[in-house]
């Protein structure tokens, strides 16, 4: 299926994209989309730079943050973007992609982000179901995300805030964010089944 090359921003934001897309490749966040490698953006010596993405029970996946400080590309909406790939790939070619927004202390602003992105998306995407949930991050974290996922046959996009705990923030020098992610379906069947048990 061709390809739009109209930014994420862009269909998120001024609305300028087809109201018919059924394909999670048809979107792009900092110009990149699922299936690009990620080597037509960054080379072998800066990705060294990029922070590494650790799953802990598989590395079947591999990812990295990439924060604007670090990458050569300038970012037009989010101040960090995290890429994933197969690790036998060679050509890096991305199965997921995500793009983060500070929101330091301001979970009703994220919130009110989150909805008006997740409306904006779900006029786009042909028959999207939409998945509403908090989550916990983990026994000793009293960290939550608030999650819209948009889910069509090719994968999911999923929209949400996370509201980091004290100790979490000091101890890893975070801040809450928001958070766009395209993920494809094979990938997010690892990352919720493989990647964590």
């Amino acid at each position: 299926m061709k390809r739009y090359y109209t930014c994420l921003f862009l269909i998120l934001f001024t609305l300028q994209a087809p109201s018919w897309a059924d394909d999670i490749r048809d979107f792009e966040i900092e110009g990149m989309s699922l299936g690009d490698s990620l080597l037509e953006y960054f080379d072998l010596d800066e990705m060294n730079n990029f922070y590494v993405a650790i799953y802990p029970s598989s590395d079947d996946y591999k990812g990295y943050e990439i924060p604007q400080s670090l990458s050569k590309i300038k970012f037009s909406t989010y101040e960090s973007i995290t890429v994933n790939w197969k690790k036998k790939d060679k050509k890096m070619r991305i199965v997921a992609i995500s793009g983060i927004k500070l929101y330091p202390n301001n979970l009703e602003a994220c919130l009110k982000e989150r909805d008006k992105t997740a409306e904006k998306i779900k006029k786009i995407l042909n028959n999207a179901k939409e998945e509403r949930y908090e989550m916990s991050w983990g026994k000793d974290s009293d960290s939550k995300g608030y999650v819209i996922d948009l889910l069509i046959e090719s994968g999911s996009i999923r929209v949400w805030c996370t509201d980091w705990d004290e100790k979490t923030e000091k101890e890893n020098n975070w801040e809450d964010d928001f958070n766009v992610s395209i993920d494809s379906k094979e990938y997010i069947y690892w990352l919720d089944n493989i990647a964590y048990n």
